[in-house]
This record gives structure tokens, sequence and C-alpha cells, in this order.
């Protein structure tokens, strides 16, 4: 049987015109930005002024000496720190999009009759749970987005959102960080870490090397105090990277043990997993963490901004249509105790189980 297609009406809208988020959307649903510009503008103020100042005041020092590699590196790293910036800010983390009850984002449900699509499945769906490595999960239902959210996946209240495997709401960058930008957010750090190393060595061994070309004809205080008035600007850089270095470089050394552990920030804060080897989601090995956590970015997206959403009501259902999904709603009503029992049957057999073993387990 050919499948229906709906032609899109003048009153049909795209989703990003309906959806309800704290996120940015510019170029009619091209670009999704972050929740909190300020503090994305404040953080790109905090890397880009003392770049400008590094090109302004130490690369021509370093061009007299012929040593301009040290700007050719500086300048590679300074690229590397604004594309990962740009990917962590501006790529779906992983939002799950929230439901709207006038509107269907699949044009297959649209020959749902109303009465049909209004039936609330909630009380079987608290009641399932699954299993992964001896640990009971369920399906955590948000009343915000109106969402059953997997495993791992969070509400973020500063964005709005319903974002998969939620990491953290970055503070400094104003966008959530969850499965789709968490690698381009890690190797941002790992960027802005590496500069502030090499600014903090450059500058440092500028100052040392031009004191002991002046200490041959002057006291090595002078020569030093005469260092800095020429090229001030060579001390501040060391200051600016060696403060910031301790703040950047140990958040990139906590997520990088997050990584190997395969944890998230969400789940270290709430101890979650206070002994590693019961934590779930870890592998065999730290390749495997790596590979996990690192990986599959891409096969995650829930949806298209300039998608279409439609409303029900304006298309007409054929009477084939209403009547056979009628006769799948008397069906699954009737199956709905039976659910109802076996699901909790299952429960209490898991939980009998659970004290068996833990009744085994004491001396």
């Amino acid at each position: 049987m050919q499948k229906q297609k709906y032609k899109v009406s003048k009153s049909s809208k795209h989703l990003y015109q309906i959806w309800q988020t704290q996120n940015k959307i510019f170029c009619n649903g091209k670009l999704l930005t972050v929740s909190e510009n300020h503090k994305l503008l404040a953080s790109v103020s905090f890397i880009t002024i003392p770049s400008f100042l590094f090109y302004i005041f130490m690369s021509p020092e370093f061009a007299k000496s012929g040593q301009n590699g040290y700007t050719i590196v500086f300048v590679l790293i300074q690229i590397t720190i604004y594309v990962f910036l740009w990917f962590a800010v501006c790529l779906d983390p992983g939002i799950i999009p929230n439901i709207r009850p006038e509107y269907e984002m699949n044009e297959e449900l649209l020959d749902v009759p109303q009465k049909y699509s209004k039936i609330d499945y909630r009380f079987i769906m608290d009641l399932k749970m699954f299993i992964i490595k001896a640990h009971q999960f369920k399906l955590k239902y948000c009343s915000t987005c109106a969402i059953y959210r997997p495993v791992r996946a969070s509400h973020c209240p500063s964005c709005d959102n319903c974002v998969v495997r939620f990491d953290h709401h970055c503070s400094w960058i104003g966008q959530c960080i969850g499965r789709r930008n968490y690698i381009y957010f890690y190797f941002f750090l790992m960027s802005v870490s590496f500069k502030l190393i090499f600014v903090f060595g450059v500058c440092l061994s500028y100052i040392v090397d031009e004191s002991k070309k002046r200490s041959v004809s002057m006291e090595t205080s002078d020569a030093i105090s005469e260092t800095l008035a020429n090229n001030p600007i060579s001390i501040i850089l060391v200051i600016y990277s060696f403060g910031f270095s301790c703040f950047v470089i140990g958040l990139w050394g906590f997520h990088t043990y997050l990584v190997l552990t395969n944890m998230t920030t969400n789940e270290y804060l709430k101890k979650h997993w206070i002994v590693q080897s019961n934590n779930p989601f870890k592998r065999q090995n730290i390749q495997k963490n790596i590979f996990n956590v690192l990986t599959f970015i891409t096969q995650l997206k829930f949806f298209e901004l300039k998608q279409y959403v439609y409303k029900p009501k304006e298309y007409i259902q054929s009477p084939i249509h209403i009547q056979n999904h009628l006769n799948e709603v008397n069906d699954s009503q009737k199956y709905r105790e039976e659910d109802k029992i076996q699901v909790e049957y299952r429960g209490n057999q898991m939980q009998q189980q659970d004290i068996q073993i833990i009744t085994e387990i004491k001396p």
C-alpha cells in the first residue's frame, strides 16, 4: 500500500518556529546556538584578547631573533581552539525535542485518530524496567518536555531541553554538553590547555633570555627590570597563562578521568557510581571507554530544525483508517490489564532475586 503523502498547508510551520527552548535559533533554523550568549562572549574575550597581545607585542620580538616558528605554532593552536569551540557551541548536543500536543513531527502519525493518540500508556511505561550489568533502570518521564527520556539523559533547566548522555551545562560557554558535542568540548579544553602551557613557556623563556643578554653590562635584578619595562606584556601573559592554566588544565584532567572511566559529570557529582566496578557503562578496557565516549556523534540527531510539523486537525482521515485504528485501540485496551499484571510480576520476581542474592552474600 502506497504511503499517503500530505501537502504542506499555509498554516504548516517549521519545527524551529514552534519549538520552546532557551537556545537561540538563527538563519531560519540553520543555526542553533547557546542559551546564554553573554557567557560565551566573555569566554571568547578571555581567549581572544591575550592572543592579540601576543601577536602585537611578542611576535615582533620573536621575529627579531629568527624565532618565527613560535608565532606559527601559536596561530595553529588558536585556530584549533576556535574550531572546536564553534562545534561545541553550535552543534546540537543531543537534544530530544519536546512534544507540543497541537502538532505532530511524524507525517505517519497524522493517520492516527485524535481519540487514539490521546490514550495514556504512562502507567505501563512507569512499571517497565530493564537491566544493564545487574543494575535496574526505569524509563524516566520528563513532565517539562512530556517525553520518556533514555538512560543517562537529563533535563537541563538552563536550556530547557532533555539531552542524551547529559554531562553538564557549561557556564563558560553557555551550552549543554551532551552526547553529540562532548568530543568537541573535550578537545577544546585540551587545545586551550596546550595554548596556556605554550604561552607560559615561550614568554618566560623570552624574559629569561633577554635578562641574560642585559646582565652582561648590569646587575641581574636591573636586567630583569629593564626587560619587563621594555615589554611589560610578556610578564602579563606569563601571569595570565599560569593563572588560567591551574583551572583549565585541572578541568581537562578531570574530563580525561571521566572519559577513561566512561562517566559523566552529572553522574560523578551525584555519586551514582561511587565504586567504579559498579559502573554499568564502563567497558572492559580504557580503549573501549575512549571509543564509546568520543565516537558515534552524528548518529544521534533526533530532528531537523527546518522540518515541517503538522496539525492533525487540518487533515481529513478516511473512514478505513479510523476504523482500523479504533480496532487497534480496543485490542490494546483489552491487554492493558494483562500487561500490567505481567510487568508487576516480573518486577516482584527481580526484587525477590535481589533479596536472595544479598542473603547468600552475607556471612
